[in-house]
């Protein structure tokens, strides 16, 4: 029921194409992004260690690009 669509890169296919890194060098890192509807990146979350902080800064983002 959300308002957007939401990506899942079980594989890490999607995190290779970013170029995402690993997280202390052994964990596949976390980033997310936010998209608009033309394709380009607004914003990217990048806060692997930190869950909390990742979903408030994530969430703030896509509140951020809805009033543009």
């Amino acid at each position: 029921g959300l308002p957007y669509q939401l990506l899942t890169d079980a594989d890490g296919t999607v995190r290779e194409a970013y170029q995402v890194g690993r997280t202390l060098g052994l964990f596949p890192g976390r980033v997310t992004y936010v998209i608009d509807k033309e394709g380009s990146v607004r914003a990217a979350v990048n806060d692997p260690l930190r869950a909390g902080v990742h979903v408030r800064e994530a969430l703030a983002a896509l509140q951020d690009q809805r009033t543009v």
